[in-house]
C-alpha cells in the first residue's frame, strides 16, 4: 500500500511524500530493530510502486542546495552520535583530503566499477574488474560467496552461523589488509576497520559476509557500513557520481 504524507527531516519539509506501509511482515526484523523503516535513497529506477524517492522530491521542491547527500558513519562507541546525514552538501571537518570521485556506472542502486581487491598488496579478487554498490543500509561488506570464503580462509576465520565467521581476538594483529581499487585510487582496510564485533570466548567477527546476487543485477560486491564508517561517502545526483575521502572521527 502506498501512503502520501508531508516527511520532515531536520527542517527540510517534502510535501506530498509517497511511502510504502507494510501490511504484513515476514520476519522480526522491524519488531527487534531500533527503527520502524527504510529511507530509500537510491535511483528512481528501483523505487518500490513507482513511488518517487524523498531525494527526488527534495530536489524537485528546491530544498535543497545542491543534488548531493552525503554520509559519515562512526563507529566509537563513546561518540555523541552514530553519524551524520547531510541532504544538499557535505562537511569537510569529517574527513581528510580531498573526495575521490567516482563515476556511477549504472543508476538503481549506487553502482560503481571497482578495479581489483587485493588482500596484504597482492590482488586476489576481482582481477578484471567488477561491479560493486556504495550502500548504507547493508551492514557488513559482501561479496560472492565464493569470493568471501577463500578471503576468510586466508584470514584464518572460521564460520559461525549464519554466513558470519570469526578469528581469535588476539591474532588482529596480524591480520592483513583488504584494499579496494576503486577508479585507481586505494581504498584501504585494516583489521582493525574490518574486524566488527567481540564474541564471546576471545572471538572476533569478521565484517565480510558472502552474498551471491543472481543476473542481470548481479554479481556485486556491496561496499556496505563496514566500508563506509572508514570512507566518508558523498552521493552526486547531478552528475551522477560517488565521492569517497578518509573518514576522521
Amino acid at each position: 500500500i502506498l501512503g502520501i504524507d508531508l516527511v520532515t527531516v531536520e527542517g527540510i519539509a517534502v510535501s506530498n511524500q509517497q511511502f510504502g506501509e507494510s501490511v504484513t511482515e515476514p520476519g522480526s526484523t522491524f519488531v527487534d530493530a531500533n527503527f520502524d523503516g527504510i529511507l530509500g535513497l537510491g535511483y528512481p529506477t528501483i523505487a518500490a510502486g513507482g513511488a518517487t524517492p524523498v531525494f527526488d522530491n527534495m530536489m524537485a521542491q528546491n530544498l535543497v542546495e545542491m543534488p548531493i547527500f552525503s554520509v559519515y558513519l562512526n563507529r566509537n562507541p563513546d561518540y555523541s552520535s552514530g553519524g551524520e546525514l547531510i541532504f544538499g552538501g557535505f562537511d569537510p571537518s569529517h574527513f581528510s583530503g580531498e573526495l575521490y570521485w567516482v563515476p556511477v556506472t549504472k543508476q538503481g542502486y549506487w553502482q560503481i566499477l571497482v578495479d581489483n581487491i587485493k588482500v596484504n598488496g597482492e590482488v586476489m579478487f576481482c582481477s578484471g574488474g567488477c561491479q560493486a554498490i556504495v550502500d548504507t543500509g547493508t551492514s557488513m561488506l559482501t561479496g560472492p560467496t565464493a569470493d568471501i570464503t577463500a578471503l576468510q580462509q586466508v584470514l584464518g576465520a572460521s564460520p559461525l552461523d549464519e554466513g558470519t565467521y570469526a578469528v581469535e581476538c588476539g591474532s588482529i594483529n596480524i591480520l592483513p589488509d583488504v584494499t579496494f581499487t576503486i577508479n585507481g585510487a586505494e581504498f584501504t582496510l585494516n583489521p582493525a576497520a574490518y574486524i566488527v564485533m567481540e564474541e564471546s570466548e576471545g572471538l572476533c567477527t569478521t565484517g565480510f559476509q558472502g552474498m551471491d546476487i543472481p543476473p542481470p543485477g548481479g554479481p556485486l560486491w556491496i561496499l556496505g557500513d563496514v566500508f563506509i564508517g572508514q570512507f566518508y561517502s558523498v552521493f552526486d545526483r547531478g552528475n551522477n557520481r560517488v565521492g569517497l575521502a578518509k573518514a576522521v572521527p
